[in-house]
């Protein structure tokens, strides 16, 4: 139903742009001339750490629109996307036209070095303001952050929501938990970014928790692997896993095994930035694409792609896919939502953060 819904809206938009490049409702009037300037450079390259069934069906959507430009993506780990895009271009080599990656410290020494194209995006007005927080910075999606357990393994009164009440369970019942707790490795960029943010919400009693259970739990390797060991039983329970992946896998199977929650006392919300380059070889190409994602059709894309659209009103049909109005009514209030921003103090402070996290999780 929903694939049909995009289907329906870009073909709508195509049929009113294809011959006389007439822009979107709402943009102003020499969007046309943007549009006309795409499709004669008629290319855009993309550096992503996003999978083709993340990215693809966005590329899809944006093609029924710009038939006439070839997107090209290529895919990387999110770092990277930008050192490879600073090595390219110090050597006069064309490089990427688009990044789209969830690095918070590469996003923010992108703003702070000037290596995004300060572009104003029509869409701006329809978008939550912490979306677009620097010139040229935007957000391509939110992710949240889940926890999920063996209901095998662990007795349904222990699968709590709260994470005061689940680091408190960890240590009070190590019969079920000691050594079989997983999450990211908080020493690195992705998780400590969400480590970061979850104990500057927190304050002191954060590092409470992460001091009481962190010698029982075994941080390390992504979503993934992650949802493997829990569903064997190797792990009983994995924190901070990030929901487009756990979700995009569940079924009726496997959730006889498999349980989750977002957390009720603080969700962490993962930003995943988008920034068109400098240096683009094909500006006016990556602006049509960047407003095009920003957009509702764009956004039901993101959606598509198994991501978690945030402009408000976008609501997703296919189950287990969520929109941030939908995770934020799962929790009961949008103050309940800890969002991993692009925060400057957190590139400042990672460092010292990332020893305090090593020493409080034993690594």
């Amino acid at each position: 139903m929903k694939h049909l819904w995009i289907a329906g809206t870009t073909a709508l938009l195509l049929a009113g742009s294809a011959s006389a490049q007439t822009p979107p409702a709402g943009y102003p009037a020499d969007y046309a001339d943007l549009i006309a300037a795409a499709r004669t450079e008629g290319s855009l390259l993309i550096y992503t750490n996003l999978s083709n069934d993340n990215l693809g069906p966005v590329i899809d959507a944006f093609k029924e629109v710009y038939p006439d430009i070839d997107v090209q993506s290529v895919e990387m780990g999110p770092s990277e996307a930008f050192s490879r895009y600073a090595a390219e271009t110090g050597t006069g080599v064309a490089s990427a036209d688009l990044v789209v990656a969830n690095s918070i410290p590469d996003w923010v020494r992108a703003v702070e070095g000037g290596t995004l194209d300060p572009y104003t995006s029509p869409e701006q007005a329809n978008l939550p303001g912490w979306s677009y927080p620097e010139p040229g910075l935007y957000t391509f999606s939110t992710d949240p952050m889940v926890t999920i357990y063996n209901k095998l393994t662990v007795p349904a009164d222990l699968q709590v929501a709260s994470m005061e009440a689940y680091f408190a369970n960890i240590t009070a019942h190590p019969d079920v938990f000691e050594g079989k707790v997983g999450t990211y490795d908080g020493r690195y960029a992705f998780g400590g970014s969400i480590g970061y943010a979850f104990a500057a919400h927190h304050g002191d009693a954060a590092w409470e928790w992460f001091a009481a259970a962190g010698p029982m739990t075994r941080p390390g390797g992504g979503a993934g692997g992650m949802i493997e060991r829990t569903l064997t039983g190797e792990l009983a329970s994995s924190f901070f896993v990030s929901a487009p992946v756990v979700l995009s896998r569940l079924d009726p199977a496997l959730e006889q095994v498999l349980g989750w929650t977002f957390p009720s006392d603080g969700t962490p919300v993962f930003l995943r930035g988008m920034g068109i380059m400098a240096e683009a070889q094909n500006k006016a190409a990556a602006r049509v694409f960047l407003d095009f994602v920003l957009s509702e059709p764009g956004q039901y894309a993101v959606a598509a792609g198994n991501l978690t659209p945030y402009r408000p009103g976008v609501a997703p049909e296919a189950p287990n896919v969520y929109s941030l109005d939908e995770v934020i009514a799962a929790i009961g209030d949008a103050e309940k939502l800890i969002m991993i921003d692009y925060d400057s103090d957190m590139v400042a402070n990672f460092e010292a953060f990332t020893t305090r996290w090593g020493a409080a999780f034993n690594m």
